[in-house]
C-alpha cells in the first residue's frame, strides 16, 4: 500500500518516540540498579584459626570481634564470619565469591595455609591479626608481644625473682615466638641468664600449661617465678603449682599475657599483660577498607601497646 510523505514521516516520528522511550526506560532502569549495587552492604570475613582447636574461640578473639564489628557497623558494612572448619585450599574463596566477600580479616593464621594463599593469590585485600606472616599485599596488626614480655620479666625481676623460666607456645606460632623473644631479651636485660631447661613449650591452653608447669616442677632446681605466654596457661600452672603442695605467690610467682576477663577472679589474682584486642579488631577493619577502597593503599602495619597489670599473683610489693 502506498504511503503518503505525511504518513512516513508520521511512522517515523512515532518509531523515535518509541525508541527514546525505551531508551529512557533502559536508562531509568540501569539507574535503578546502580543504585541497588550502591546501597547494598560491603561484605567483610573474618577467620579465626581458633575454631580449629576448640569449639569456643579464645576470649583475645572475642574482643578482636567486638572492635572489628564496632569499625564495620560504623562503615555500614556487614560481616560474615567463618565458622565451618574445611581445609580444601579453596574453601575461603569460594566462600568470598559465592557470598561477595571483599576483603577478609584473619587471625591467628600462617602464609603457609593454603587457604590464606588462595586468597592473596586472588587479590582479595586482606589483614593478619597475630601469626599471618609476610606476603604482598598482606595487612599486618599485633600487640607488642616482645615488649609485653620484656615488661613481664622485668617486674618478675624487681619482686625479687631470679629463677625466672617461661611457658612459651610452639615456635610456628609467630606470637609464640615474640613473646619467647620478649623472655630471653627481658632476662639479659635484668642480668639474668637464659636456661634451656626453665623453656617449657605448650599450646595457648589450659591443659597444656599444666602439663609444662608439672615439667618445671620436676627440675632438681626449680624456678621461682615463670612468666606464661597467655592468661589459660598461666591458670593452668597455677592450678599444677597447688596440686603440687606449693603457693602462688609464695614459692612460685605468676605472670600471663592477655587480661582475659576471668584474670582477675582467679585466686591469688592473676598478674597478666594486658592486650588491648576491641583496638586491635578496629585497627584490622580500618586497614582492610582502606584497601578495598584504595586498591594502590599501602597494607596497615601496626603494633598496639600493651599494659602489665600488677595483682597479687607475682608477689610484687613495691
Amino acid at each position: 500500500m502506498d504511503r503518503s510523505a505525511t504518513q512516513i514521516l508520521a511512522a517515523i516520528e512515532e518509531e523515535t518516540r518509541e525508541r527514546e522511550l525505551f531508551h529512557a526506560r533502559a536508562d531509568a532502569l540501569a539507574e535503578e540498579k546502580a543504585l541497588a549495587a550502591a546501597a547494598k552492604p560491603l561484605v567483610i570475613g573474618v577467620a579465626t584459626i581458633t575454631w580449629e582447636y576448640s569449639n569456643s574461640p579464645h576470649p583475645i578473639f572475642l574482643g578482636l570481634l567486638e572492635g572489628i564489628k564496632s569499625r564495620l557497623r560504623a562503615s555500614g558494612c556487614d560481616l560474615l564470619l567463618f565458622t565451618t572448619i574445611d581445609r580444601d585450599p579453596d574453601a575461603y574463596l569460594r566462600r568470598c565469591r559465592d557470598s561477595g566477600v571483599a576483603g577478609v580479616i584473619l587471625h591467628g593464621f600462617t602464609t603457609d595455609d593454603a587457604r590464606v594463599s588462595r586468597l592473596l593469590e586472588a587479590d582479595i585485600p586482606c589483614v593478619g591479626v597475630d601469626d599471618v606472616g609476610l606476603a604482598p599485599r598482606l595487612g599486618h596488626v599485633s600487640a607488642d608481644n616482645v615488649g609485653g614480655a620484656v615488661e613481664a620479666v622485668r617486674h618478675l625481676h624487681a619482686a625479687g625473682r631470679r629463677r625466672i623460666a617461661t611457658i612459651h607456645a610452639p615456635l610456628s606460632h609467630a606470637v609464640g615466638g615474640e613473646r619467647l623473644l620478649g623472655y630471653r631479651i627481658g632476662l639479659e636485660e635484668v642480668g639474668l641468664s637464659s636456661r634451656q631447661d626453665y623453656l617449657a613449650e605448650a599450646e595457648f591452653f589450659l591443659y597444656d600449661g599444666v602439663a609444662a608447669m608439672e615439667q618445671l616442677l620436676e627440675l632438681d632446681e626449680r624456678p621461682d617465678a615463670v612468666f606464661a605466654a597467655s592468661d589459660v596457661m598461666a591458670i593452668g600452672a597455677m592450678s599444677a603449682i597447688e596440686k603440687a603442695g606449693l603457693s602462688v605467690p609464695d614459692d612460685i610467682a605468676i605472670v600471663g599475657f592477655d587480661d582475659v576477663p576471668y584474670a582477675a577472679f582467679v585466686s591469688p589474682r592473676l598478674t597478666t599483660v594486658r592486650q588491648d584486642a576491641p583496638a586491635q579488631g578496629i585497627a584490622a577493619a580500618e586497614g582492610v577498607l582502606r584497601m578495598i577502597v584504595d586498591a594502590s593503599a599501602s597494607p596497615i602495619e601496626l603494633v598496639i601497646p600493651v599494659e602489665l597489670i600488677v595483682r597479687e599473683s607475682s608477689g610484687y610489693r613495691g
